[in-house]
């Protein structure tokens, strides 16, 4: 060796000893990661077996262990091992230094004891932290563990145990403004099947980590302010009480994040201020895969928010019971202010397997919000279903908020795909309902169904009550059966307005309640609504119908302020209401349509329709309401295109009915949509009971109880039967009824075979007047081979008609029906053989005159003539008395006559003479210049024989005196009178009661 070279290999040697030190001193740093601190009666003590950390001794209270450390982490690839005695129960290690934990190795234990990790500093799991211990684990950065008055062992004050901790600890206490978080980010955190593990800070913050105690309980929370969180164990699992009054920390999941306690039963609690779930992270109860027994019980997964839970991107909390498990699914409890589920989250209490699912029930004060569906088609929402395969009974939907709203998509869903009945749908929102639009091709909405044809089981009922409930854009509530099963009923409490507005493609914004494949068997569920005021515009609906083995349900209404039916969507669709029995296959009656409000309008092409189509009777129309209108081709309407009965239609309305106009857009329409599928009789807005071509119901009737009915521009009333069977009858009661271009009619194409039996017959009962203009008719007419024409019958005070307006029962092959007209007044109409288009025609036309009907008009028989007497030739003398006929005892007495002159009508006589007197001068028409020479004025004759000078003007008399003969004398200026004058006491003119018969007249004859 050169003596160059032994400086180098000196330096050399130099470095390798300092390199060798550093290893050696971060070697010891690894090994202090977990110190005992030396605050206890017997010390923990920690030794090295590889990267296994071995820890021993610590104060033994009873059943309980106690360690007590400066520092205590675990890294990546070692172990910390409690080599403790068997019988131990409770493992208590406290953090006393001002590390956090940073846990990213192994953590095992001894036996079944329990292990409570605390440190005030924060912990931290790393993606590799596992655990392997055979008892429950706890890890808080509480300040301190509590044994009720017995004492605590605090990391904050690290004092030795008191030799009385000898029971189970009851309670975490926290006296930090601001508690230190719990982070997780590992996938291996389990405790044993049946047991529990908790994290309870700080916030408690989870990205990418799972905790896993199948069987057991989760629970995770804390607080970020002082308070003491009651700590309850029993046999198996721990539960948690946080304090009303504290502030509660956040809990987040992030990164598909979760929790699984999934097996033969198990149980999740989170008590937070937030609750944020994102990028899938997930809550998992229920009864795993191939477990249970008839017994079993999944537990609940509850969770108590004081602000708000955030769901997003497919995150989700589920209850389930997977396939081939046994037992009963555990519920979801929520409560917080406000809750959000976002991009495919959802809440899912369901069952795959033979066992009963589990309900959701949510209270949130404020909000509760569904939105959207995710990019690969979850829909965000609430779901409690039982699935193909699966028997058992579906959970409930509970929910109490301020607000609903269900968006873009989002949907509530209880049903039933396999054998069970579907749960129910509670929904009671302070404020208001809304659903509205759609996203990736689904709709927003509420469904309970019996959801396939292979189902066995009833839909549940869908109970909301709100302020207002809003359906747009398409979204719908559903309540149907496609299997072997019920529909359920929808109940809808609105205490100001249900509105739909609104629809997608070929979904319109609607309520259904429908038995809806021909496969399915069972009945239909009813809608019911009461409300001040129902909205349904653009093409929205209610609908209940029958397309297989079972009645539809009814429509109900009960509407304080007022029901709007109006226009047509973009679709093509009507704003309507139906109740039908869809498919000729179908076996089963439509149901009723009652509607109770102020004021109905029906609009635009909107309709309100009962029909059958099957093996089975249409239902009725009944509406009860201070006003009805229905304008531009609003319909009210039953009819039957087969072998069943279509439905009445009954009308209690007590101010208006007005039927007016007819649907501008009915020729479109009926381009766009067939006629079987769109069933609009006519354009003409109207009621219409009806049957179709080749039908053999019968059809129905029409009976209107209304103050006021106006039937104009096109409008009509109008029973009609195209098939064989018998046609139905139009009955109106009504103070008034005007007919303006306008029509009443009882049409039949029906072979009467019961002659006990009308058919086509029309009957107004008319207080008042009965009047009919531009070309308005009232028509019993019958169309085709031996059909009779039904009866009209009219009893009104006043008919008149105008304008080629005519009154017909008419039959084309066979023999016309009769009209009976019963009236104190007829005008402008009379009985005709045959009709004219220039006159207004009362006929009752048959194919021959021999099958013409009767045409009977009765007006009351009095004869105006009686009791008139023909008065004089020669008027009185205007300025001195007047006419005898009032003399007590004459003949004349029996009438009277008045000459109230051109200075208005006279002052009573009852009342006293005014003192003072008005004279003006008679009024005198200028003569017509052509008639001057021609035409004579004639002069009238004096009564009095005393002549009158022309030069002195004539004066109307103002007032009246009775002379001493007990004659009465008209004078212009009255005497000055004496108030305790006889001559005040009044006369009298009894007047004569007569009166006119139809087609007589009479006058009272006078002369000037």
């Amino acid at each position: 060796m050169s003596a160059r070279s032994a400086p180098l290999d000196w330096l050399q040697g130099l470095g390798i000893a300092i390199g060798s030190g550093f290893i050696a001193f971060y070697a010891n740093i690894s090994v202090a990661q977990i110190t005992p601190d030396g605050t206890l009666p017997n010390n923990s003590n920690v030794k090295l077996e590889g990267n296994t950390r071995i820890i021993e001794g610590g104060t033994t209270r009873g059943d309980n262990l106690f360690h007590s450390f400066g520092e205590f982490s675990v890294p990546n690839g070692s172990t910390a091992f409690f080599n403790n005695a068997l019988d131990i129960q409770n493992i208590l290690t406290r953090v006393t230094g001002k590390l956090n934990s940073n846990i990213d190795g192994f953590i095992k234990s001894n036996g079944r004891a329990n292990l409570f990790l605390i440190n005030p500093n924060g912990i931290i799991f790393g993606k590799n932290a596992s655990l392997k211990i055979g008892g429950s684990f706890v890890a808080t950065t509480a300040n301190a563990i509590g044994f009720g008055n017995l004492g605590f062992f605090s990391a904050s004050n690290p004092e030795a145990p008191s030799p009385l901790l000898t029971v189970n600890p009851n309670a975490l206490l926290f006296n930090q403004i601001a508690a230190s978080p719990i982070q997780n980010s590992s996938i291996g955190l389990r405790v044993p099947d049946g047991k529990s593990l908790l994290l309870v800070g700080g916030n408690v913050n989870m990205d990418g980590g799972i905790l896993n105690a199948y069987g057991g309980r989760v629970e995770l929370g804390g607080l970020t302010s002082s308070g003491t969180v009651a700590l309850q164990i029993d046999d198996n699992n721990f539960r948690l009480g946080f304090p009303a009054e504290s502030t509660r920390s956040d809990v987040s999941l992030a990164n598909n994040s979760g929790v699984h306690v999934e097996a033969d039963g198990g149980s999740i609690a989170v008590n937070a201020r937030n609750l944020e779930m994102t990028g899938r992270s997930f809550f998992q109860a229920g009864i795993g895969q191939g477990l249970g027994s008839a017994s079993s019980q999944a537990g609940d997964i509850t969770i108590n928010a004081t602000e708000s839970i955030n769901l997003r991107s497919g995150s989700q909390i589920g209850n389930l019971v997977q396939p081939q498990a046994v037992g009963k699914g555990g519920n979801i409890n929520i409560t917080t202010r406000s809750l959000s589920l976002i991009n495919g989250a959802r809440l899912d209490a369901s069952t795959l397997s033979k066992a009963d699912a589990g309900n959701v029930n949510i209270d949130a004060h404020d909000t509760v919000s569904f939105n959207g569906v995710s990019k690969d088609g979850i829909t965000s929402g609430v779901f409690s279903l039982v699935n193909e395969g699966a028997s058992g009974k579906g959970g409930d939907i509970k929910i109490t908020t301020g607000s609903l709203s269900l968006t873009n998509g989002a949907r509530l869903n209880n049903s039933t795909f396999g054998k069970g009945d579907a749960g129910n749908m509670n929904i009671n929102a302070r404020d208001l309902v809304l659903l509205d639009g759609f996203a990736r091709e689904k709709i927003s909405a509420i469904v309970s169904s019996a959801g396939t044809e292979e189902a066995q089981g009833n839909a549940g009922d869908i109970n909301i009550t709100t302020r207002t409930l809003s359906l747009t854009n398409g979204a719908q509530i559903l309540d149907i059966s496609t299997g072997k099963g019920n529909a359920g009923n929808v109940m809808i409490q609105a205490r100001d307005a249900v509105s739909l507005n609104g629809s997608f493609k070929d979904q319109s914004s609607a309520i259904f309640t429908d038995v809806l494949s021909q496969g399915a068997s069972g009945k239909g569920g009813d809608i019911n609504i009461t409300t001040a005021s129902l909205s349904l515009q653009n093409g929205t609906q209610l609908v209940t119908t029958t397309a297989g083995i079972g009645n539809a349900g009814n429509v109900k209404i009960n509407a304080h302020d007022n029901v709007f039916i109006n226009g047509v969507g973009s679709n093509g669709l009507s704003s309507a209401i139906f109740s039908n029995v869809l498919m000729p296959e179908a076996k089963g009656n439509g149901g009723n349509i009652d509607i109770s409000t102020r004021a109905l309008l029906v609009t635009n092409g909107a309709v309100m329709s009962t029909s059958t189509r099957g093996k089975g009777d249409g239902g009725n129309i009944i509406v009860n309401a201070n006003t009805l209108e229905a304008f531009n081709g609003g319909q009210l309407i039953t009819y039957s295109t087969s072998n069943g009965k279509a439905g009445n239609i009954t009308l209690n309305v007590t101010d208006q009915i007005i039927f007016s106009g007819s649907d501008p857009k009915y020729n479109s329409r009926l381009a766009q949509f067939s006629k079987d599928k769109f069933e609009l009789p006519e354009p003409a807005s109207g009621a219409f009971a009806s049957t179709v071509e080749n039908s053999t119901g019968q059809g129905g009737k029409i009976t209107i109880t209304t103050g006021q009915l106006n039937v104009q521009d096109s409008g009509k009333v109008t029973v009609n039967s195209a098939g064989s069977g018998n046609a139905g009858n139009v009955n109106i009661f009504a103070r008034s009824i005007r007919l303006d271009n306008g029509i009443v009619s009882a049409n039949t194409r029906s072979i009467n075979t019961d002659p006990n039996q009308l058919q086509a017959t029309i009957t107004l009962q008319v207080k008042d007047l009965l009047l009919l203009g531009r070309g308005s008719n009232i028509t019993t007419n019958a169309i085709g081979e031996n059909v009779i024409g039904g009866d009209i019958n009219i009893n009104t005070n006043i008919l008149a008609a105008f304008e080629n307006s005519d009154i017909t029962a008419n039959s084309d092959d066979f023999h016309g029906g009769n009209v009976r007209i019963n009236t104190k007044g007829i005008f402008g109409i009379q009985f005709r053989d045959i009709a004219s288009l220039n006159t207004n025609d009362i006929t009752a036309t048959g194919a021959t005159r021999e099958l013409s009907g009767n045409v009977q008009i009765t007006t009351p028989d009095v004869d105006p003539t009686r009791g008139l007497v023909e008065l004089p030739v020669n008027l009185v003398d205007a300025s001195r008395q007047i006419s005898n006929a009032c003399t007590p005892g004459t003949r004349q007495f029996q009438n009277t006559f008045v000459a109230t002159g051109r200075g208005g009508l006279p002052m009573s006589p009852t009342e006293l003479l005014q003192d003072s007197s008005t004279v003006s001068a008679w009024v005198r028409l200028r003569p017509n210049a052509e008639k001057a020479n021609t035409t004579p004025v004639p002069q009238p004759t004096a009564v009095s024989t005393t002549p009158i000078a022309a030069t002195t003007p004539i004066v109307e008399a103002s007032g009246w005196v009775i002379d001493r003969n007990g004659n009465i004398e008209l004078v212009a200026q009255v005497p000055q009178l004496n108030p305790h004058s006889p001559w005040q006491t009044p006369a009298s003119c009894p007047v004569s009661q007569g009166g006119v018969k139809y087609g007589k007249t009479s006058a009272a004859k006078a002369s000037n």
